[in-house]
């Protein structure tokens, strides 16, 4: 594992991940941070983000070990509009993504990665 589990087997963990799973059957628009704050129950802040970044970490691992896309892609910096560094960094420890690709390869990789989330079966 990249991550040492922290969160795997938690109620907030299986929470977090049964909201994504709802949003990729739904075929849902990617959402803000809020709602992984809101089930752990985080006021937004840095401490949030971390804790945040963590478990949807620690969720598209398992997803990814499972051979499925990371759902935490559904997740994105309301700012930006897409998903956080932490993201991009998983996906090229899992070899998901060549290390060094820029800002465009980063993009279409987390499309075809949304693509693949709407098409998987949860």
């Amino acid at each position: 594992m990249i991550n040492m589990p922290r969160y795997l087997g938690t109620p907030e963990y299986n929470l977090v991940c049964e909201n994504l799973k709802t949003i990729a059957r739904q075929r849902g628009n990617p959402t803000g941070y809020k709602l992984v704050f809101k089930i752990m129950k985080l006021t937004p802040g840095n401490y949030a983000a971390n804790q945040a970044g963590y478990i949807l970490g620690e969720i598209s691992e398992q997803m990814h070990l499972a051979g499925k896309p990371m759902l935490s892609a559904l997740i994105i910096n309301q700012d930006l509009g897409t998903p956080g560094k932490g993201f991009f960094e998983l996906a090229t420890l899992l070899g998901k993504l060549p290390a060094g690709a820029n800002d465009r390869e980063k993009i279409a990789f987390w499309k075809k990665e949304l693509a693949d989330i709407y098409t998987t079966e949860w």
